[in-house]
């Protein structure tokens, strides 16, 4: 099956759990339960890509320790399929690392980080044990985007927040006013 056809509905999948989770963070709405939703869909949806599909390998089955390697080799060869793999690869842990960066309570980006690594080099162990080729090139750009998934997360959160304090001084210094004017 032709790789493009899961593109659109896996972009329009880990969209929407990134907004969900965007909404789910705003003060006063903490839906820390919407949070856990979107994260078990996108890592369900990651399972199924990965492991269920097929498309990505040619048949072979190894294990390349070489970093980078399989990333030149890619964006050396002619045609534009390869920049799927590689920018697929980054963008599928974007909403993970967001979404664990909003989870996690203590030093949201590293923790986060580390956790996608865990969960890629599992998928790569399993990918390997299936018979298919095990990359860590792949741990290399799904950590790339977990790094930069839970990045946003957090200035996501600290824009917010930022928000919500100036809307809480600026609606408390209105209502000190009245309130010496009486």
């Amino acid at each position: 099956m032709n790789s493009h056809f899961y593109f659109g509905p896996i972009v329009a999948a880990a969209g929407t759990a990134l907004v969900l989770g965007a909404v789910a963070v705003v003060p006063r709405r903490p839906w820390r339960w919407l949070l856990w939703l979107c994260l078990v869909a996108v890592v369900g949806m990651i399972l199924w890509l990965t492991l269920w599909l097929s498309f990505g390998d040619a048949g072979g089955t190894g294990l390349n320790l070489t970093p980078f390697q399989e990333i030149r080799r890619l964006l050396d060869s002619p045609g534009g399929r390869q920049y799927l793999n590689v920018f697929g690869n980054v963008a599928m842990f974007v909403p993970v690392g967001a979404l664990l960066a909003w989870l996690l309570p203590r030093l949201r980006v590293v923790s986060a980080t580390v956790v996608s690594v865990g969960l890629s080099v599992g998928i790569e162990l399993t990918q390997l044990g299936l018979g298919r080729v095990g990359d860590i090139d792949d741990v290399i750009l799904n950590a790339a985007g977990a790094l930069l998934g839970a990045s946003l997360a957090v200035t996501w959160r600290a824009v917010v927040a930022g928000r919500a304090a100036d809307y809480d001084e600026a609606r408390a210094s209105s209502s000190v006013g009245r309130a010496a004017d009486f």
